[in-house]
């Protein structure tokens, strides 16, 4: 049977955490549209050539140690890094080709998907890491979005430069969440997690936290493993297990990457952007505290009190903050509950898919109208018990 739409995208070949986005927005897409999903793994040539002498421990580890390292080398004398995907052989012509990259880098596994331009009519990709400190050094992979009919991006300062870099039109597309696993309206749950904080974190609050989980019958969630090295086992699991941990917490850390001084505070160099754990707690019905972007497509997708609520990553008292919101159930409640509901309204990757189509003049199939009725049936059930 013929499908319409082919969704693409590298992250089998990555496995770590984040890319765990890519999985999904495929995924839901795939289903909307009814549509083929080709995903490779990585291209294990080392274990295929030389196995007999090869340790057996971890092949996938040591293969992607080994292109880091032959890119690392590519980079120093001027070339593109080369793709670490499978090769894909296409058997149909495609009317929509959907390439999910999480980086410029993740452009050259293109040339692995055989004649991915020639089978498809119109081309379109989404590019989740953009930074304007590197569009510069990122010159040569932008150039391979020339081949795209369109290009969504979810860094929306880098757009107005974007064409001195590529021909194709360039648009703006926050990330968002899988609105029906996300969701607390289906099967409320205890709130047991006093605090949640994943990735990139204020270390001053940090400690904060961790002091009071010291001190008091409090118990705050956090990483104590490198995201760096967060292989993921399995994508559904894991995203299924993030959804249900921030159904049970009461309060979420969420920073503007901008306003934290970490590793990538050069790169980022104050840019405003829409970080994908914003769309993650509030869709769970968690009370965001954190700094919210200062951007209008924070003010567009975020449109409600009390969103994020301010706590400055340099402040001495999360313990006081905390203790002001427990002290007025009514407002945390009408936050949880708001977040979750305009989540299901605005904020699962089916309205992102919906705006792609749209934009580049695609009718939506039934399933889409399907999964939109389902979110908004749950929302209005919601609001109807408030």
């Amino acid at each position: 049977m013929k499908r319409r739409t082919l969704v693409a995208s590298e992250f089998n070949a990555k496995d770590r955490a984040h890319f765990a986005l890519a999985y999904e927005f495929c995924r839901i897409v795939a289903e909307c549209e009814d549509g083929d999903l080709i995903a490779p793994g990585i291209d294990n040539y080392l274990t295929r050539h030389f196995h007999a002498v090869l340790p057996k421990h971890d092949p996938h580890d040591m293969q992607r140690d080994f292109n880091r390292l032959t890119n690392a080398i590519r980079k120093g004398i001027g070339l593109r890094n080369a793709p670490t995907i499978e090769h894909v052989r296409l058997t149909q012509d495609y009317d929509l080709f959907f390439f999910v990259a999480w980086s410029p880098q993740s452009l050259v596994e293109l040339s692995r998907i055989q004649d991915w331009r020639g089978r498809s009519k119109v081309a379109v990709a989404y590019l989740f890491e953009l930074w304007s400190t590197t569009l510069e050094e990122d010159r040569q992979y932008l150039k391979l979005l020339d081949q795209f009919d369109h290009v969504f991006l979810l860094h929306n300062a880098c757009i107005p430069r974007l064409p001195q870099y590529t021909s194709t039109p360039c648009s703006f597309l926050a990330t968002g969440v899988d609105g029906l696993i996300s969701t607390p309206c289906l099967s409320p749950a205890k709130r047991v997690i006093d605090v949640y904080s994943i990735g990139n974190r204020a270390a001053k609050i940090h400690g904060q936290l961790l002091k009071l989980a010291e001190e008091r019958d409090f118990f705050y969630l956090y990483d104590t493993l490198a995201s760096t090295s967060s292989r993921v086992k399995d994508w559904r699991e894991h995203r299924l297990l993030l959804a249900n941990i921030i159904k049970r917490t009461r309060y979420f850390m969420a920073f503007n990457p901008a306003t934290l001084a970490n590793s990538k505070f050069v790169t980022v160099a104050g840019e405003q952007v829409l970080p994908a754990r914003l769309f993650e707690g509030a869709a769970g019905g968690a009370v965001m505290l954190g700094t919210a972007p200062q951007c209008a497509e924070f003010r567009e997708h975020f449109d409600w009190p009390d969103a994020v609520i301010e706590v400055s990553p340099e402040s001495g008292s999360i313990a006081d903050v905390i203790d002001l919101l427990d002290a007025d159930p009514r407002r945390t409640e009408r936050v949880r509950r708001t977040n979750a509901i305009r989540c299901l309204e605005m904020h699962d990757w089916v309205y992102r898919w919906e705006h792609i189509l749209s934009t580049i003049g695609m009718e939506p199939l039934p399933r889409l109208h399907l999964r939109k009725s389902r979110l908004r049936q749950i929302a209005s059930d919601t609001m109807a018990l408030a």
